[in-house]
């Protein structure tokens, strides 16, 4: 292969991005282009289409305000993550007290034992749920304030009781 089919071929492929090219490049493809029949109707309908694209003004500072709706999705989604971690709360309180006549001991020990059988396996889950699909600080919040209600619920309990 001789090296004008090599330009042609290279020349054929870089037309639609020319504009994009260093200035070496470019200059060897535009020369290339006034020999080229083929390759300068090429680069005529590029230059065409391109000049055909409505162009946009960036210049100005637009604000693009977040959909309504996906707003709406994204704070019922982390009220339903709240929810559902109150929801196990409330059913290892219950639980728990329902056996109140029970010694103190033996109560808080149920009722630690039900936020490790009930309340870990979730709040792992919910954290998984919570890094994907919310923002670090969301997440963060969520760690912290489960690994509040894992290590010290039970004490804070047991001051009341």
């Amino acid at each position: 292969m001789d090296s004008f089919k090599k330009i042609h071929l290279l020349s054929q492929e870089l037309i639609p991005l020319i504009n994009d090219l260093e200035e070496e490049p470019k200059q060897i493809i535009l020369e290339h282009i006034k020999d080229c029949g083929d390759c300068r109707k090429l680069h005529e309908s590029a230059v065409e289409f391109d000049e055909s694209m409505p162009k946009q003004d960036f210049s100005e500072g637009v604000e693009l305000k977040p959909l309504k709706k996906l707003v709406q999705f994204n704070t019922g989604l982390k009220l339903l993550l709240v929810t559902v971690r109150a929801l196990i709360l409330f059913y290892i309180f219950y639980s728990s007290f329902s056996y109140y006549g029970e010694s103190a001991p033996l109560l808080m020990g149920q009722f630690y034992s039900g936020i490790i059988l009930f309340y870990v396996p979730a709040a792992i889950f919910l954290l998984v749920f919570t890094f994907t699909f919310f923002n670090k600080k969301w997440f963060w919040t969520s760690l912290v304030a489960d690994l509040v209600i894992i290590f010290l619920l039970d004490n804070i309990v047991e001051l009341f009781l």
